[in-house]
């Protein structure tokens, strides 16, 4: 597991260095996507109101730090302020006038209300990259309707397929806001890149929570919709992911090709199989998935998950263990490829976090801080505003700041 301190070492070396972004944001959409505009290189603002983010309140906590705030928002300075205040909202504007991005997640016509919209904010700072994510869109039908990542699984269609018509299920995780994260920092990235090939002109840049999961899910889901005639052979829905308990657990794999079904066959002793017509061409495997899964089941009972992963390389079969969390996190590929990183930090201690999901050569992203405590950045960032210390003291005792 490698290990970093929280230095500054990798400061100014990633691909978004020099960029500045205001993140008025708060849970998972948001945050997450101005995280990974923080490990590549941004300095992130994180505005928050004097209640903080909701996800502070989260546990587990060490502290007085939530682990699941934590994780969606390191590499950021935050700035506590009011809103509602005119000092507060004065303030925020006179950051974001400086700013390469903001990033809000609030409900359409919020910021608009708080004199912090698109076209308020445009006339300081017309290079601005405006990005707003919303649940349903700025409008529709649904525009004014409060949306969590359960609300958009469950509206997309996608539920029965995981389960079933009759016992529809999520996927149990917040993927719907972390796709969206993911579709809205590639939207921020492509946005700069068209300011710069048009002489500096910014761009408001929205997106939904569930336009951006249906662009996800929707080139698996309409294979049975993408040809608009009536002749056309629909097929159902196939359940071709079956999990194969061993003597010590479980391993899971996609055979899809004939060299990787045959050697599946030798693995467990069925070469008998290799000329049953049910399972011996692709297609007819994909209708017969659960049988024959069900036809390795007693040999692969007799067998421990080093002899079949063993075995499977040997003859190039997909397969790989079913593993719990601390199992993946100690794999020797997964600490090679730094999916985790674990930072010293002096107040909280040793603290593990998710590495950044792509290499680069030459402008490497970085974990150059925690996440910080409510308002831990104020003083500073107002500073850097120009406000003299006794003008932050005036908005302290004002309290359009904490």
């Amino acid at each position: 597991m490698t290990t970093r301190s929280n230095d500054q070492e990798n400061a100014g070396k990633g691909p978004c260095a020099g960029l500045r972004v205001i993140e008025v944001a708060t849970m998972v959409s948001g945050p997450f996507a101005g995280q990974m505009l923080g490990d590549l290189g941004a300095e992130v603002i994180k505005i928050e109101t004097t209640a903080g983010d909701p996800m502070r309140g989260n546990h587990p906590m060490h502290e007085g730090m939530s682990a699941y705030f934590s994780l969606f928002n390191r590499n950021k300075k935050s700035i506590c302020l009011d809103l509602k205040s005119d000092e507060g909202r004065a303030i925020a504007a006179d950051l974001i006038a400086g700013a390469d991005v903001v990033l809000e997640n609030f409900r359409p016509g919020t910021m608009e209300r708080l004199g912090l919209g698109y076209e308020a904010l445009r006339q300081r700072n017309p290079r601005l990259i405006y990005a707003g994510l919303s649940g349903f869109g700025e409008d529709g039908p649904y525009k004014d309707k409060p949306a969590y990542d359960h609300v958009i699984q469950a509206l997309s269609g996608a539920m029965p397929v995981m389960g079933s018509p009759e016992d529809p299920a999520p996927i149990p995780h917040i993927i719907a806001d972390k796709v969206a994260s993911i579709l809205a920092c590639n939207a921020i990235i492509a946005a700069l890149l068209h300011r710069e090939r048009a002489g500096g002109k910014g761009q408001k840049v929205s997106l939904s929570l569930m336009k951006a999961y249906a662009a996800f899910l929707m080139p698996d889901l309409l294979n049975n919709f993408l040809f608009q005639t009536k002749d056309v052979q629909k097929i159902p829905n196939i359940k071709i992911h079956h999990p194969l308990r061993l003597k010590d657990g479980s391993v899971m794999g996609h055979v899809q090709l004939d060299p990787q079904f045959k050697g599946l066959c030798r693995i467990f002793g069925r070469e008998d199989l290799l000329e049953d017509k049910r399972y011996n061409t692709p297609w007819s495997r994909i209708f017969n998935y659960a049988d024959f899964w069900k036809e390795l089941e007693e040999p692969a009972s007799k067998m421990t998950k080093a002899e079949v992963i063993a075995l499977a390389d040997e003859y190039g079969v997909p397969l790989a263990p079913v593993n719990s969390v601390e199992e993946f996190m100690a794999d020797p590929q997964a600490v090679h490829a730094e999916c985790f990183i674990d930072t010293e930090d002096p107040e909280f201690g040793r603290m593990r976090t998710s590495g950044f999901f792509a290499d680069f050569e030459a402008s490497p992203p970085s974990i150059r801080m925690r996440a910080p405590k409510l308002g831990e950045h104020t003083g500073e960032i107002l500073k850097g505003l120009g406000r003299s210390e006794d003008d932050i003291e005036a908005a302290r005792k004002s309290q359009a700041i904490k």
